[in-house]
């Protein structure tokens, strides 16, 4: 299941995810501020992160909006944004 996470919903969007063995996140918006410490892939939108200048860990892939769409058909979704 794919998670969008951003900021205001940011702390239950994680616990959920956390407890989903199945799980991918997108840290959208603000919520490229996080650095989840999660088991699951996290992803952030890369004009996110080069809008606000952030800095990402290496473990954190950075994806275009295009790839989120794309992913957004593919699989189920739980928005947190």
């Amino acid at each position: 299941m794919l998670y969008l996470i951003d900021k205001p919903m940011a702390e239950i969007g994680l616990r959920t995810a956390d407890g989903d063995p199945e799980a991918h996140v997108i840290l959208i918006q603000d919520g490229v501020y996080f650095e989840p410490d999660i088991d699951a892939p996290v992803s952030a939108v890369a004009r996110d992160v080069d809008v606000r200048g952030v800095s990402l860990p290496p473990d954190i892939d950075r994806i275009s909006y295009d790839e989120v769409i794309e992913i957004l058909v593919e699989q189920e979704v739980r928005t947190f944004v």
